[in-house]
């Protein structure tokens, strides 16, 4: 498949206005980001905001423990995913306190800026966020059934505000088939064990070999060690893993998906440890099992009651659904809106990660533009993936929410993206993604009227 874009980008400067021509060839609501590959080290700020953690506060003084604050993720704006252990099984004369987001984001409103200090390139300062919980859901298997440990979803007491607050996503059957081939995941978590001045606080990330159920428990039963008392357990190599934090797999398509939560493990005694596997590895809950369960539950904490037929919880909210039938139309107008800093176009975006995976990321460029002195800029992108390919899903990642796109064309196999820019300094970035899948023989058969009389591609199959 061959993918052309006609770009046009008009700068107008203080000086003179620039004109920029190129041809480019062949190029659910949760955290994805195409363009973020951080390396093994600190990552920057902003990165991973989905990772908070737990405090433990004494009954007595009030003071959080000074060596335990478990991790959580961050799962759907009302509910973060944990242990079931560390939430319920607490240290003598403690309890549990507040969810802490130590890199929350803000939105420009939050903070109180305006376009002109947007437009200087100013930013709203780090913060973090204080969120107390309501209630503590432990799967069955760790309630009613005596397994040793297992998930829990705890429920916030109202939903995180910021819309740049975007949570991690569930596993995938397909992700979590590919990482028993590739190996290869990630962990993320602060720097300290309990973190306190969040103004200097860091988050790091680590890459991990992966092992499987089958091949962690071998390796256990060699090495004397017992039972996990984890029903779906993962091993990784590495040491020193604290409670909660979570191992995460990048996809090709950008969402970032977590694959396990640390349940226990070793400590590092020798600094070789750390890149291979054990006598007593890291252990974690392999959270693909358990992604109807967490599902359900939240379904059932956002459902209305009663509720009529036809409503359903999508991964973007709820909706009212109609039925099927000839009479609607063959061309659907498509939804739009934005997703953090990313405006998306088309139904399918929209859609859980599992059926986005149904079809596939076809196109990714990222796009930069510097200006000396200070300009403006109108974007228009041209965008053809030939009749054979429907492009279903467009994500356009802008500098913040103040611009609003227009995207036409969605669900056709041509399609336009347009929008203007305030003044800004010096630099300005966007990111273009398209996802599509293969053309329809109806849809084909009408669109060959379109082609030109000279256009010999190959024949419908």
């Amino acid at each position: 498949m061959r993918l052309y874009v006609f770009l046009l980008i008009i700068i107008l400067s203080s000086s003179s206005v620039y004109l920029v021509l190129g041809l480019i060839q062949d190029l659910a609501m949760c955290h994805v980001d195409f363009t973020l590959k951080p390396v093994d080290g600190i990552v920057k700020i902003h990165s991973f905001k989905w990772l908070g953690f737990v405090q433990y506060v004494h009954t007595t003084t009030g003071l959080p423990h000074h060596s335990k604050a478990p991790r959580v993720v961050l799962v759907q704006k009302e509910f973060v995913l944990g242990t079931a252990t560390d939430m319920l099984h607490l240290p003598k004369n403690y309890k549990l306190g507040n969810v802490i987001f130590g890199d929350y984001e803000q939105e420009e409103s939050d903070c109180d800026l305006s376009k002109q200090q947007i437009k200087i390139g100013m930013q709203c300062q780090r913060a973090y966020i204080e969120m107390p919980y309501t209630t503590i859901l432990p799967h069955p298997e760790f309630s009613r059934f005596g397994v040793g440990n297992s998930l829990a979803l705890v429920k916030l007491l109202r939903p995180i505000k910021s819309n740049y607050m975007v949570p991690i996503c569930l596993p995938t059957i397909i992700e979590r088939e590919r990482k028993k081939n590739t190996r290869v995941v990630f962990m993320v978590d602060y720097l300290s064990t309990v973190p306190r001045d969040f103004d200097s606080e860091k988050m790091a990330k680590k890459t991990l070999r992966l092992y499987t159920h089958k091949e962690c428990k071998k390796h256990r039963i060699k090495s004397r060690l017992g039972s996990e008392g984890v029903t779906h357990v993962l091993c990784s190599s590495g040491c020193g893993v604290r409670p909660g934090a979570p191992i995460v797999s990048h996809s090709a398509d950008g969402t970032f998906e977590i694959i396990g939560i640390a349940a226990g493990g070793g400590t590092c005694t020798r600094r070789t440890m750390r890149r291979r596997l054990n006598k007593e590895p890291p252990l974690y809950i392999d959270v693909y099992p358990y992604v109807s369960w967490i599902t359900n539950v939240i379904t059932a904490h956002l459902l209305p009651k009663p509720y009529p037929h036809n409503f359903k919880l999508a991964s973007d909210g709820t909706g009212l659904t109609v039925k099927k039938g000839g009479y609607l139309r063959k061309r659907r107008p498509q939804r739009e809106d934005w997703s953090a800093r990313y405006f998306v176009s088309g139904k399918t975006c929209f859609q859980s990660v599992k059926k986005q995976r149904r079809h596939h990321t076809f196109y990714v460029e990222r796009f930069e533009v510097n200006a000396d002195p200070p300009g403006k800029m109108i974007v228009r992108l041209e965008v053809s993936a030939g009749i054979y390919t429907t492009i279903v899903c467009v994500k356009l990642l802008l500098p913040n929410r103040f611009y609003r796109p227009k995207i036409v064309g969605v669900g056709g196999y041509n399609i336009s993206v347009y929008f203007e820019t305030d003044w800004f300094p010096y630099t300005f970035y966007f990111s273009l993604s398209l996802t599509g899948k293969k053309t329809t023989e109806t849809d084909l058969e009408e669109w060959q009227y379109e082609l030109p009389e000279n256009f010999h591609g190959r024949p419908w199959h």
